[in-house]
């Protein structure tokens, strides 16, 4: 009897201790099905899963339920090697953009936050050096652009030129000639001017009033002054130029109108 007692508390205490570890392994799995809100969507050149890897994009869902980009996201080359790295938390992009070279060095740093370009952008050429840099804010390109030579020194801005022609009496117009001079204007492609204030003195935005331009680099300002009226303000000229490598170069000048039909 005695024996018999003690071989049912063995018995007792394996069965306590198993339903013990039973619960430790139910509490894993419920961790791991909590993971399962992260996936990562592989797609392939062309749709063709035959194709090599053009994207991965790590996916986390989100307090609606719906997956959206969250990680980083990386886009390759047909050869395999990485083409860009984008940073996102919760759908947007954050952090800093990397481009990348054929050769693997970085080619473009932008960065990011809440979805927006903001900040200083940095290309480098093949070899590695810093090539340009150009400041953003919330998606708005600013002044400064700023570029190098391979020796590492900044080259010269142009500057914004404005030739004023006062034709009232025999026209009853004003004009204002707009150009680029200087140093500088061998980097510049074509050139579009604006009135208007920039955000912040210093970032470009879609507002301003687009002036007419006479060829690709230059433009024209007409005031029409109608006999007997008299204009008496000072205009901001704004001058977005585009540069041979494909950044913005933006300079701006006011000037001053005091004239009298």
């Amino acid at each position: 009897m005695k024996n018999t007692l003690v071989l049912l508390v063995l018995v007792t205490g394996i069965f306590f201790a198993g339903c013990q570890t039973s619960g430790k392994k139910s509490s894993a799995k419920s961790k791991t099905e909590k993971n399962d809100s992260i996936k990562v969507i592989t797609r392939h050149f062309h749709d063709d899963p035959n194709a090599p890897v053009e994207w991965k994009i790590p996916m986390k869902m989100d307090k609606d339920g719906k997956y959206v980009r969250n990680g980083i996201a990386v886009r390759y080359l047909k050869s395999g090697k990485i083409a860009e790295k984008i940073p996102y938390v919760m759908g947007k992009k954050e952090g800093i953009r990397l481009t990348y070279h054929s050769t693997g060095k970085v080619y473009k740093e932008q960065p990011y936050v809440d979805g927006k370009l903001t900040g200083i952008c940095k290309r480098y050429d093949r070899q590695g050096k810093l090539a340009a840099e150009y400041p953003y804010k919330n998606g708005l390109p600013g002044m400064g652009l700023k570029e190098y030579t391979n020796l590492g020194k900044v080259r010269p801005d142009p500057k914004l030129t404005i030739v004023k022609k006062d034709e009232v009496k025999t026209y009853g117009k004003y004009r204002l000639l707009l150009s680029l001079t200087g140093k500088g204007t061998n980097r510049i492609k074509s050139v579009q001017y604006y009135q208007g204030v920039l955000v912040e003195g210093k970032y470009f935005h879609k507002n301003l009033v687009p002036i007419v331009n006479t060829s690709p680099k230059k433009g024209e300002l007409i005031i029409n002054v109608p006999k007997g009226a008299t204009i008496n303000k000072t205009i901001n000229i704004i001058a977005v130029a585009k540069t041979y490598t494909g950044l913005k170069l933006i300079l701006q000048k006011s000037v001053k109108v005091a004239v009298r039909g």
